[in-house]
């Protein structure tokens, strides 16, 4: 399973993790209310009518990458954006159970069966760093998967298990007289296994020296308590871009929560800044293909003026809005700061675009540039298995 114990939340901006730097705790508020905002209607009271669909239906999602540089004067990065791919998937479980499931310390005698919400991503992106202006090069390759799976927005998306493996490469300095210098490579996998009450984790982190992982590497176990959090809202970071979906988006207001984190195995304070809401411009090329995405979204998944049926001609010119969402650690040291895209939720009753994450932009550390996602397809398939 794990180890690597630096504060280095900051290298994971590339990754399909939200990455918030800092080193510290800070303060908390009060729980967070959560909503099923990926449903037609989000209220947390009828949210168990739509169990059956999640675990016969997933959301498949896939995002078009573009980079844009930064200003450092050392050493850049370029990425083979062509070739990149970032894809999420969410689902549902229909029967995790509490006796088999879970790690050892945390079984119960008994079979206890719930259902869980499950969402996964997938990075792949290659590039190159290079020392400025025309200096040596650093290929690479990352890699990046995660798989969570937490309780029902009515049950404030409780994570009860997380698994995160990582290839990713990532700055490391402001500025390095070699190209060695300049970057630090992370080839790890991350397990966290949360109690039954959601008040203790256990992170089991590996850290592999080949590339390929055949040693069999250096494990270490972290365990959180999350019981002096009791009355916050608790989320593992690669939950979190769904656990913000189910956000009640009040523009104007923050919401703050705590975030596990397993690549520092830390619990930290986080705060999200919502803003009102902005329609999506046709006039700007990147929004206009996101439009285009939600126009091409199944008819049955994407509703129109409260309908299924096939949209009409007219509703192709349908005005869709967003709420960005910025958010930033809650810590003497602040880090770099992802900003994210929601389509707003017009109607509780008749939730048209059902809260999807239409764009996300992530700064890397040191200056080196902002890594833009956003949205390319939307598609319901099949679940293929469950477990």
């Amino acid at each position: 399973m794990k180890a690597f114990g630096k504060c280095l939340a900051t290298v994971m901006v590339a990754s399909s993790l939200i990455a918030v730097a800092g080193c510290s705790g800070g303060s908390s508020s009060p729980k967070v209310a959560t909503t099923a905002n990926w449903n037609v209607r989000t209220s947390t009271s009828v949210e168990k009518n739509s169990f059956d669909f999640w675990q016969k239906n997933k959301e498949v999602a896939e995002y078009a990458l573009t980079f844009t540089d930064g200003s450092n004067s050392s050493y850049k990065v370029n990425y083979n954006l062509e070739s990149a791919v970032y894809k999420t998937e969410f689902y549902m479980l229909p029967a995790y159970d509490w006796a088999a499931d879970t790690t050892e310390e945390y079984r119960t005698e008994n079979s206890e069966k719930e259902a869980l919400y499950v969402y996964k991503t997938q990075l792949n992106i290659s590039g190159v760093y290079q020392l400025k202006p025309d200096g040596d090069k650093k290929e690479f390759t990352d890699a990046i998967e995660t798989e969570c799976y937490f309780r029902p927005a009515g049950q404030n998306l409780q994570p009860v298990y997380s698994y995160q493996s990582v290839k990713n490469t990532a700055p490391s300095s402001l500025s390095a007289g070699n190209i060695n210098g300049v970057y630090v490579r992370i080839n790890a996998e991350y397990e966290t296994f949360y109690n039954k009450a959601c008040t203790q984790a256990t992170v089991y982190e590996t850290v592999y020296e080949n590339e390929d992982r055949t040693d069999d590497g250096k494990t270490k176990v972290t365990k959180l308590g999350l019981s002096g959090n009791s009355g916050y809202s608790n989320f593992d970071n690669s939950q979190l871009r769904a656990a913000i979906r189910a956000f009640t988006m009040s523009g104007g207001a923050n919401r703050t929560f705590n975030v596990v984190t397993p690549q520092n195995g830390a619990v930290q304070s986080v705060s999200a800044g919502i803003a009102n809401p902005m329609e999506l411009n046709t006039e700007d090329a990147e929004q206009l293909k996101i439009i285009e995405a939600l126009n091409d979204a199944p008819d049955s998944y994407i509703f129109f003026d409260g309908t299924v049926e096939d949209k009409k001609e007219d509703e192709k010119d349908r005005v869709y809005r967003y709420n960005a969402i910025r958010l930033s650690i809650n810590a003497s040291l602040q880090g770099t700061a992802p900003t994210m895209w929601y389509s707003t939720v017009e109607n509780n009753d008749i939730n048209g675009t059902r809260c999807v994450l239409l764009k996300m932009s992530t700064p890397l550390s040191f200056g080196l540039g902002t890594l833009n996602y956003s949205l390319k397809s939307l598609n319901v398939v099949p679940v293929e298995t469950t477990k």
